[in-house]
């Protein structure tokens, strides 16, 4: 189907499995679009990974909080000075904040991948972190 001329979207996604089912995908948008995108990104993960590292300081379980943007990660260890993975403590973590309703996962041996969608505000980003907290402080808590 053809666009009449005055149309033309805001907003393009493209995706296509290539090279033995590669999945790639991406998106196009104007640029005041992307932009805007961009700044958000970039404050919001600012806001996250600075309340990530007052956490880090509340709960020796988490050892690093690194990243850029909205792409962040939260390392897990049992013990701060031997920084044993805290592989089992981890999984506990991501568990109750499923329970809980917070959609997370975990990225190698022992971090949390936060990776929420660029519109994401500063509320929700809250919100979320309110229950991550909650489960880091009860697995913490169960640690001898």
């Amino acid at each position: 189907m053809l666009l009449p001329r005055q149309v033309s979207p805001d907003i393009l996604t493209l995706a296509k499995a290539i090279a033995a089912g590669l999945p790639l995908g991406a998106t196009m948008a104007k640029e005041e679009i992307m932009e805007r995108l961009l700044e958000n990104t970039t404050r919001q993960g600012a806001y996250l990974i600075k309340r990530l590292k007052e956490m880090q300081q509340r709960y020796p379980i988490m050892a690093d909080v690194r990243g850029k943007g909205l792409m962040i990660g939260a390392e897990f260890v049992k013990d701060p000075e031997t920084k044993e993975p805290a592989v089992q403590e981890l999984q506990g973590v991501m568990n109750k904040c499923f329970e809980r309703g917070l959609a997370i996962i975990t990225s190698g041996k022992s971090s949390m991948r936060f990776a929420p969608p660029l519109i994401i505000t500063r509320e929700i980003i809250g919100a979320g972190l309110e229950i991550f907290e909650g489960a880091v402080k009860e697995v913490a808590a169960q640690i001898k």
